[in-house]
């Protein structure tokens, strides 16, 4: 998809994203990420300086960095994501095992 200059296929390569599309009709996966933009516009964007398009770009990778390893999240009970799926693949592993993840 194409929208203001920038095609997504492009981008998402160029990042290695994966494309993740939203069910149709889905309140619940609406809401999800509207709370996920509002907030990385509260905590960091609105913080962060942005001279220039490559700074603001380099500031909101990091952003992004910071959120999923550090930023802590309610649902996840108040730990970052990263945190979270360290956590669930180590279930079941030797305490060794878990440090090699």
């Amino acid at each position: 998809m194409t929208t203001g200059g920038f095609n997504s296929e492009t981008v998402q390569g160029r990042h290695g994203w994966e494309r993740w599309n939203a069910a149709l009709r889905s309140p619940e996966s609406n809401g999800i990420a509207e709370s996920f933009v509002k907030t990385i516009k509260r905590d960091y964007i609105s913080i962060m300086p942005k001279p220039d398009g490559l700074t603001a770009a380099k500031n909101l990778a990091e952003a992004f960095e910071h959120y999923n390893e550090w930023h802590p999240h309610s649902a996840l009970g108040y730990r970052s994501p990263r945190e979270y799926l360290r956590q669930r693949a180590c279930n079941g592993l030797s305490d060794n095992r878990c440090l090699e993840i």
